[in-house]
């Protein structure tokens, strides 16, 4: 053999080495390509599941948020219609303080003096009645 056939030879058994070696290290670089795409799909699976815990919270917070608008409107329709009403109940106090309460003890004041009365009446009749 000559030498021009066996550096022909060894050209050729180091390109199919080197093909070998670039196969190998082209499957190895598709392994791990495959595998962070796998990851990157449970990834973007598990940011869109987050994703949709929160669009649900936010929908929860808004409920709760309208709940809390409409109570602090009807506190606020409570509080003008008791402010409304401050003035009903002002003028009802001064009827009650001027009119009222002086009729209330000028009853009680009779009730008082027909008690005391009626029972000096039957403490008359009851000591006649134990003279006799």
């Amino acid at each position: 053999m000559d030498a021009q056939t066996v550096l022909f030879i060894v050209l050729a058994v180091a390109v199919v080495a080197l093909v070998a070696v670039l196969s190998f290290a082209a499957l190895s670089i598709r392994r791990n390509m495959d595998r962070m795409t796998q990851r990157v799909d449970e990834s973007l699976r598990q940011f869109e599941m987050t994703a949709e815990d929160v669009r649900k919270t936010n929908a929860a917070v808004r409920d709760i948020l309208s709940d809390v608008d409409r109570g602090v409107s009807n506190v606020k329709h409570f509080t003008e219609g008791v402010r409304a009403l401050r003035g009903s109940v002002d003028v009802v106090t001064k009827v009650f303080d001027y009119a009222v309460s002086p009729a209330l003890v000028n009853v009680a004041s009779v009730l008082v003096g027909l008690k005391a009365g009626t029972s000096h009446i039957l403490d008359r009749f009851v000591r006649k009645e134990e003279r006799k």
